[in-house]
């Protein structure tokens, strides 16, 4: 009976002791270590460096907007192209008589009928009477317009349809071409996507310029309906890619707080994109000449090459920390401001400790191929011994 007031005690003791114990683990235990290549965000840096400063709107009201322009004239101008005027069965006979082309095609074609003309002989017709006194007969047969057709081009002066006879039964054609287009604009935004993400905002941006004009110079210089087609496709590729990676640019370099304002000003760029293409369409009726005014110009981009900075967003998330350093530093005198001394130190700290890591990874890749050298010169020289030794061994 008078054990058990002691041994409650000791339980009482030992129940005391345990969470102060847990307490001394929790002291002693080492901090979990930060994984190098978790990448650092910008989100919390941003608002201390000024999130829409100076620096940020040099960049895009001077190069991330303008940048929405060619997605506009690369997508459109094609409708522009493509237009489809009004046309009848050329009757070469009746273009010989030097009447006008309202007179040729009241005689000449079936009325209302744009694909087929009438199937007789209006010269021996002509040779009897003259060409008013001609009055289309309803019985009179039809064919197809063998020779060709004529345009009204009052309105409409210049076309692929008017070039390459996409009229008729080829009057799908330039609906083909649209598809076109528009098949490469899927292939194209997972490409570009792919290259976004690995070869950085900038490269994959001028890339998908380039590709842009090479399509655009492309179709205007197509000798034919298929090599116009290929070329539509290739300049789809870049739709809407090229419109994407400015605007991607551009988020990024602003603060959360502006991000919405940045997508406006990206739509209204792109809708002023638009009207340029009215305006130059409106003046330039040549499809030819339209087609290379509204991609050529663009290779004045190229020059934005030394002013357009990578996003130090993606430099950051790639490890890539002196180069978005850099940036940064940049960004922040521009603005007036300083990096944090915190962010300058984290940056130093992940700087160095990779450099470490280099170093320990290329002495264990010295080490290796020293050993992997050796080890066949080993074997030879061993296998020289017993050859030497065998003799005396046998003897």
């Amino acid at each position: 009976m008078d054990d058990q007031p002691s041994t409650s005690s000791h339980h009482q003791h030992q129940d005391q002791q345990q969470p102060d114990n847990h307490a001394q683990k929790e002291q002693h235990r080492p901090p979990k270590k930060r994984d190098l290549n978790e990448p650092m965000d910008l989100d919390d840096l941003l608002p201390q460096l000024d999130e829409f400063g100076k620096y940020q709107k040099i960049l895009i009201w001077l190069i991330c907007l303008p940048a929405c322009i060619p997605c506009g004239f690369g997508a459109f101008n094609q409708l522009f192209m493509a237009e489809v005027p009004d046309h009848w069965c050329r009757v070469p006979e009746l273009e010989l008589s030097g009447v006008s082309q309202h007179v040729r095609r009241e005689v000449g074609v079936p009325k209302g009928d744009s694909c087929r003309r009438y199937a007789v002989n209006f010269t021996t017709l002509l040779e009897s009477q003259s060409l008013m006194d001609i009055t289309p007969n309803s019985s009179w047969p039809t064919e197809e317009c063998v020779q060709g057709w004529e345009y009204d081009l009052s309105d409409i002066s210049s076309s692929i349809v008017i070039d390459f006879s996409l009229v008729c039964e080829h009057a799908i054609y330039p609906t083909l071409g649209l598809a076109a287009l528009n098949a490469g604009g899927p292939i194209g935004v997972y490409a570009f996507g792919v290259l976004n993400d690995g070869i950085g905002r900038k490269k994959s941006f001028f890339l998908c310029l380039g590709v842009l004009i090479v399509g655009g110079l492309m179709t205007t210089f197509s000798p034919d309906f298929w090599t116009w087609a290929v070329s539509r496709f290739i300049v789809g590729l870049t739709i809407p890619a090229i419109y994407q990676i400015p605007f991607i640019i551009a988020l990024e370099l602003v603060g959360a707080n502006y991000r919405s304002f940045v997508t406006v000003l990206t739509c209204i760029f792109y809708t002023l994109g638009l009207v340029l293409l009215a305006g130059i369409t409106y003046f330039i009726r040549d499809w030819q000449i339209m087609a290379f005014a509204t991609s050529a110009p663009f290779l004045l981009y190229f020059f934005y090459w030394r002013c357009l900075p990578e996003s130090p967003r993606w430099l950051l998330a790639k490890g890539r920390l002196e180069e978005a350093s850099l940036i940064l530093e940049k960004l922040a005198a521009t603005n007036g401001k300083e990096l944090p001394a915190s962010f300058k130190q984290k940056l130093k700290v992940r700087v160095t400790s990779r450099q470490i890591l280099c170093l320990k990874g290329l002495k264990l890749f010295r080490a290796a191929t020293h050993d992997a050298a050796e080890d066949p010169q080993r074997g030879t020289q061993g296998g020289k011994r017993t050859r030497r030794h065998g003799p005396l061994q046998d003897a």
